[in-house]
């Protein structure tokens, strides 16, 4: 995988993921369905971000 390619997914990932946690943490959740979307929605951000960083981790092991 291109690791330019890679970084501007990332930065992707924790842009998105820091929205989450900004509507999480400011109070704009107007109910419970709706923390639980929000909530849900950033561990799925970073579990892709884990796989991502642990697909490149490998890529770059086997390499060597």
């Amino acid at each position: 995988m291109d690791l330019l390619f890679a970084e501007k997914i990332l930065k992707i990932i924790r842009e998105r993921r820091d929205v989450v946690t900004e509507a999480l943490t400011e109070g704009a959740v107007q109910d419970f369905a709706a923390f639980r979307h929000l909530r849900g929605k950033y561990e799925v951000w970073s579990e892709l971000e884990q796989e991502i960083r642990s697909l490149l981790k490998r890529e770059t092991e086997e390499d060597d």
